[in-house]
């Protein structure tokens, strides 16, 4: 299930929203302190609690509007018949169809790839507007229970239990809540269920099937752990002085010797059972809606960026809504969508942010008084030359890790672009972009731990601008071997996956974008005709092509202007399918970064 749309009216310090538009992947709600974030996210538990909006002329109750919230939620309608088949019940279904037709029609609704539900909630009131049911004809109430074969007849007599009920029990098991309270999540009853509850009230008893029965799966999760607390080494579930309580333990280093070494869950810092929590969910569940709110509260920034890039690069299959007053957070990751709630008086206001448009995003930057000092407390930063490479970096550090050497152990640096998303376009000269970061860099000085190191692109440098460059970073400097991040992601196939998951119609081929390359890849206006010998593979070629610009007439051309080229976007998307599929294709590029990853490990003389 997810969330594509939502509306609050007389809720909390909502007196009434506009239809805010929600995406799969990362969904961010931003503001200050109390505008009306918490309350927002609150709605969307799966029981919807009466918060009537109060204001200056309506604020007794006897004067107050009931509170209502609409929203829509895209399903696979597979997963309400698997709920509707664990529940058991027998449901009402309105039909016109002759007797013979009744389950066949009810099979051909839970057959389709996608249904979105409309919804009305009201405290103790669940409403599902537009329920599945055929026209304006005769109708008969009908009786059904779910088989393993489909839908089978069970009568005519009415029952209350319908379709909005199974949805109302998919939103129940499907949605997690997070909120930035303590939670005693550290022990439960050995028999607990070895599912995580919405609480998370029985976490050790899923992590000790999660550590005997997915061995791999478990020790992912301690790798994740790492490099999110830098003070987590390892982590086990036992029983509780042999009683009947299972235990969570941390460990402050990789070898387990003796318990007394260990520090209990309940009796370590509050984020670290949150970020467990939502990791076994991420890590467990399918299509779960995972909430968390204020994140940066529980979270020290470096660590809820980290949370953040690994819940988008590994667990990208979940929806997930996420309220901070901290927009470094949003650096981490490629949002969805991006909403800014504000409160004037008694009332908020909630407005949708354009993500690559940077006057919005200074918006929400003064809106939060944002200090550049908040995200500069990472043990190491390795700066990089924009947004692209800020996202997909940590991304390739992460995918490529060898496992079998002591890299899993050893937490990623923070990748940082040099200057603010969106101004990667920015035509500046070499030298302004170095004066920004040693900037930032000298503001950021009295909580900086470790050495700067920087990635640059090559672009038009010459070998001696190199070297001065390379000399003024301490030595601490590497540029890209090709002349952009870009000119690693002319892949065909990867490049047509990408387009076609941004068009509607007839899919683009490999062929096709292989064609395109050969036709085009030698025109001056990409900077590399010396070097082109007809071979889009050939690695000189390759060095030097402008293929930011190539690839944006590649998508022009080949969607028929339908579908503009996004750095951000699409430059990530390409990296992930190459990767997953063709990864000698990108193995310059992995060396450079684990380059970087090593020079950033290097002690300053």
């Amino acid at each position: 299930m997810q969330f594509s749309e939502m509306q609050l009216t007389g809720y909390a310090s909502f007196a009434s929203t506009e239809v805010l538009k929600l995406g799969s992947g990362i969904n961010f709600f931003v503001g200050q302190n109390n505008t009306g974030k918490s309350a927002l996210l609150r709605s969307l538990k799966p029981y919807f609690q009466e918060s009537a909006h109060r204001n200056a002329a309506a604020f007794r109750a006897e004067q107050l509007a009931p509170s209502e919230q609409r929203v829509a939620i895209e399903f696979a309608p597979r997963e309400l018949y698997s709920c509707w088949k664990k529940s058991g019940w027998d449901i009402a279904w309105e039909v016109e169809f002759p007797p013979e037709q009744y389950a066949a029609y009810v099979d051909e609704f839970f057959a389709k790839d996608k249904w979105t539900a409309a919804i009305q909630r009201r405290e103790g009131k669940f409403s599902l507007v537009n329920p599945p049911y055929v026209g304006s004809g005769d109708r008969k109430i009908v009786r059904f229970r779910p088989t393993l074969k489909g839908a089978e007849f069970a009568g005519f007599d009415k029952r209350e239990t319908d379709l909005s009920t199974v949805v109302a029990a998919r939103w129940n098991e499907a949605v997690f809540f997070f909120d930035a309270q303590r939670y005693n999540l550290g022990r439960c009853d050995i028999n607990s269920s070895g599912a995580l509850l919405p609480n998370g009230a029985n976490l050790p008893a899923v992590l000790m099937r999660m550590q005997g029965d997915r061995g791999d799966l478990f020790r992912a999760l301690i790798g994740h752990m790492r490099d999110i607390f830098p003070t987590v080494r390892n982590l086990s579930v036992s029983g509780q002085n042999n009683s009947t309580i299972l235990e969570i333990l941390v460990w402050p280093v990789v070898e387990q010797k003796y318990r007394e070494l260990a520090t209990p869950l309940d009796e370590s810092g509050t984020g670290l059972s949150q970020v467990l929590a939502i990791l076994a969910v991420a890590m467990t569940m399918e299509d779960a809606v995972i909430v968390i709110d204020e994140v940066s509260s529980f979270l020290h920034p470096a660590a809820a960026k980290a949370l953040v890039r690994i819940l988008e690069s590994h667990y990208g299959g979940h929806q997930y809504i996420i309220s901070t007053h901290s927009p470094e957070v949003l650096s981490a990751c490629a949002p969805s969508t991006v909403h800014l709630v504000t409160k004037a008086d008694f009332s908020s206001s909630v407005i949708p942010i354009d993500v690559e448009n940077i006057i919005d995003l200074r918006v929400v930057t003064s809106e939060l008084g944002v200090s550049m000092t908040d995200v500069f407390a990472s043990e190491r930063i390795v700066w990089v030359e924009g947004p692209t490479e800020e996202l997909a970096f940590p991304f390739i550090f992460e995918e490529t890790r060898d496992d079998s050497s002591n890299e899993r152990r050893q937490r990623a640096p923070q990748f940082t672009a040099v200057v603010a998303t969106g101004d990667f376009t920015a035509k500046r000269t070499r030298t302004d972009l170095v004066f920004d970061i040693y900037d930032r860099l000298s503001r950021a000085a009295s909580v900086l731990s470790g050495a700067a190191t920087f990635a640059f692109d090559a672009e038009e440098l010459t070998v001696v601008q190199m070297n001065d460059l390379t000399k003024r970073a301490k030595d601490r400097l590497l540029f890209l071997p090709r002349r952009m991040f870009e000119c690693y992601l002319l892949h065909p196939a990867a490049i047509a996956a990408v387009l076609n998951a941004g068009l509607d119609d007839e899919p683009v081929s490999g062929e096709k974008v292989e064609a395109f390359l050969v036709a085009e890849g030698g025109a001056a206006k990409y900077k590399a005709a010396g070097e082109w010998n007809g071979d889009w593979k050939n690695e000189k070629w390759l060095e030097k092509v402008d293929a930011a610009n190539l690839l944006s007439d590649l998508f022009n051309n080949l969607s028929e202007t339908r579908l503009r080229f996004s750095k951000r976007v699409h430059s990530f998307g390409i990296l992930k399918e190459i990767l997953a599929t063709d990864r000698v294709h990108v193995e310059g590029l992995t060396e450079f970064v684990k380059k970087l990853v090593a020079l950033s490990r290097e002690e300053t003389s």
